[in-house]
């Protein structure tokens, strides 16, 4: 009976282990849900603000483009 009895408390130890690490499971699941949800909004946030400097970038380019072209035009009639 004695080893039935170290049998029960050791499978009783076992089970309260395993709650435990599936209990630290759930969380681990859910902090790295957490996580790849954050970095996918800093990463969508980033995206959009690069889209914003390229298109800032674009007009600039534009403009000088424009202003290189009138001088040219000007020292052209000169």
């Amino acid at each position: 009976m004695e080893l039935i009895e170290q049998l029960e408390q050791r499978i009783s130890a076992l089970l309260d282990k395993l709650d435990r690490l599936v209990a630290e499971n759930a969380a681990l699941k859910k902090e790295h849900a957490e996580a790849i949800k954050t970095l996918k909004d800093e990463n969508d946030s980033l995206r959009n603000e690069l889209e914003g400097e390229r298109s800032l970038t674009t007009d600039a380019v534009a403009r000088i483009e424009s202003i290189v072209a009138r001088i040219k035009d000007r020292a052209g009639q000169e």
